[in-house]
């Protein structure tokens, strides 16, 4: 007992004395800027976390009731499918790191895992492929192991005691105001701050010949120069971007459609400049921004070694020369704010020249982030604007098809269009550069198109504190149809009368968003899309029901119908 009570004794003093020690020590105080917090001396972190998580249903993607729906891939995570004929659900979730030391250096990492999922999905599938093996439409089993990536990453420095800042990753940014030129593509840029004016040099990694298992110089690297003036609230801006693109292998940069190009040409080429000068302010009420942009340069095609084209074809030589203008108004009316946005680019309307004339903001397809920019950040829910466009009319089902080295000419069928996945344009591009880039002979380009011109008006309004709610309706034609119509034959090609008319596409939609804090929101959103007439010729040369004998003309008259509902929330 006497040796308990000794134990007993010797343990309420030790803790009185850490009681006493530990009421003496004084709390550190946390440190906040911003959304960061201070975790050592001078090194600030910011933990990123998303969730979004997203419901939809589409159909009649292709405006054809009559033609068989389907789902544009099997793969789980393939992003393309998120803009498909289904009923489903899919989610983008995130997780990543930013920190900050002292005011010189800054990182960024965020890790991204983003598919559609079902109770068995949101299991590990490790191994496992689709189910039930081929589809109907013939397609193979995918498959479904989950791909959880680095999405984004980035190191700055900024030089003490200089303007000047060193940015090395990949981030999502844009060049110009208009956003036409922009992404998340790898780059080393070097930013520098005059107060009111500022300037940049950067160059953009965009194919890498790694990846297709080509040779030292086959890659697509593109440089950017900037500059810009504020004298607010206006800016004035002028950019500069230059391509150089060499591709020595079979043309596999293309998206991978059942229809186009099976071969490709061999050492093809281009060397173009973009040049674009823009300005954005504010006029009382009206917001508005005007970007003019022009594209010179040359290009060779190549076609050494590609069975059926005469030798002359080989490193055909083409100059390129395109213009195009992009436009944006707005009227801040208080609880309401109309707006318009236009776009109009140059056509190529002769296939047979050697001049490219399409204006695009790439000699390929994928950079571009116009809706990430301020201007057009509504219109993100928009396909016929600059989302995952619609299938072409009645998927070109029946339409005659075949490589343009059938014929050692142009292009045929629908060859010289878009196919399964996007028909008009890729994603986040507002121009038509996915119609006609294999019509002139020895060359695939998307400074071949038919030209754009896109007429978005609409309205935002806020009728409650963290409602928004906008509507708009989207006008998408061509500028001159040259290629497309010399793609077809009269008398060859059923329902083809020698003309196919410009307009293309016809769309009506918008979005409720309730932020009910700034962490998490909510949106409903629905867009219906109409073809119009253009593309109604397009697709009575479709077949709409192939399992019966003779050609049965497609209407285009559905209606495209899409409808989501997403929930986020961000930290």
């Amino acid at each position: 007992m006497k040796r308990l009570t000794q134990i007993a004794t010797v343990g309420v003093f030790l803790l009185a004395v850490v009681s006493v020690a530990g009421a003496q020590q004084a709390l550190q105080p946390v440190v906040r800027l911003g959304n960061f917090t201070e975790v050592s001396n001078d090194l600030f972190m910011h933990i990123i976390g998303t969730v979004d998580a997203r419901y939809v249903t589409m159909e009649n993607r292709d405006f054809e009731q009559n033609v068989r729906d389907r789902v544009n891939a099997r793969r789980p995570n393939d992003t393309v499918s998120q803009a498909t004929d289904s009923d489903a659900a899919w989610f983008l979730n995130r997780l990543g790191v930013e920190a900050r030391y002292q005011k010189n250096l800054e990182i960024y990492l965020l890790f991204e895992h983003r598919q559609f999922v079902d109770g068995n999905l949101i299991d590990d599938r490790g191994n496992q492929s689709n189910p039930g093996g081929p589809d109907v439409f013939g397609r193979a089993a995918a498959t479904e192991n989950p791909s959880f990536h680095t999405e984004r990453y980035y190191i700055r420095y900024k030089f003490p005691g200089t303007p000047l800042k060193l940015h090395v990753g990949a981030d999502l940014w844009n060049v110009d105001q208009a956003g036409i030129v922009g992404d998340d593509d790898p780059r080393i840029a070097l930013f520098a701050d005059f107060g009111n004016f500022d300037a940049m040099a950067a160059a953009v990694v965009q194919y890498e010949s790694t990846r297709i298992g080509l040779e030292n110089d086959n890659d697509l690297i593109y440089y950017t120069f900037s500059a810009g003036y504020n004298l607010k609230p206006h800016r004035f801006q002028f950019d500069v971007v230059y391509m150089r693109d060499r591709f020595a292998g079979a043309d596999l940069r293309n998206n991978p459609r059942p229809i186009g190009n099976p071969i490709g040409y061999q050492g093809q080429k281009s060397d173009s400049v973009l040049l674009m000068a823009s300005w954005s302010g504010q006029f009382g009420p009206v917001r508005g921004l005007f970007q003019a942009n022009g594209v010179v340069g040359r290009a060779k095609g190549g076609t050494a070694g590609v069975p059926g084209f005469p030798t002359d074809v080989s490193q055909r030589a083409y100059d390129i020369l395109a213009g195009a203008a992009v436009a944006y108004a707005e009227v801040d009316l208080g609880i309401v704010k109309p707006f318009v946005a236009g776009v109009v680019a140059t056509p190529d309307s002769d296939p047979t020249d050697r001049k490219l004339r399409g204006f695009s903001n790439l000699s390929w397809q994928d950079v571009s982030q116009i809706t990430g920019v301020s201007f057009f950040e509504h219109l993100d829910v928009s396909t016929n604007f600059a989302g995952r466009d619609y299938a072409c009319p009645a998927r070109l089902q029946g339409v005659r098809a075949g490589a343009n080295t059938q014929t050692g000419s142009l292009a045929i069928g629908s060859d010289v269009l878009g196919g399964e996945f996007e028909c008009s344009h890729s994603v986040t591009n507002v121009f038509n550069q996915q119609i006609g880039f294999p019509s002139h002979l020895g060359i695939t380009s998307a400074y071949s198109n038919p030209g754009t011109l896109v007429v978005a008006p609409g309205v935002k309004v806020y009728p409650l504190k963290g409602h928004e709610v906008v509507g708009f309706y989207v006008y998408r034609a061509m500028l001159h149809t040259g290629l497309i119509e010399r793609a077809f034959v009269v008398g060859v090609d059923d329902g083809f009368n020698g003309k196919i008319g410009k307009a293309q596409v016809h769309e009506v939609g918008g979005y409720w968003q309730w932020t009910l804090n700034p962490h998490f929101d909510i949106r409903l959103s629905g867009n219906l899309g109409f073809l119009a007439e253009g593309f109604k010729d397009i697709a009575r040369l479709a077949d709409c029901n192939e399992q019966q004998p003779g050609f049965q003309s497609c209407e285009g008259k559905s209606t495209a119908q899409k409808a989501e509902i997403r929930f986020r929330a961000r930290f």
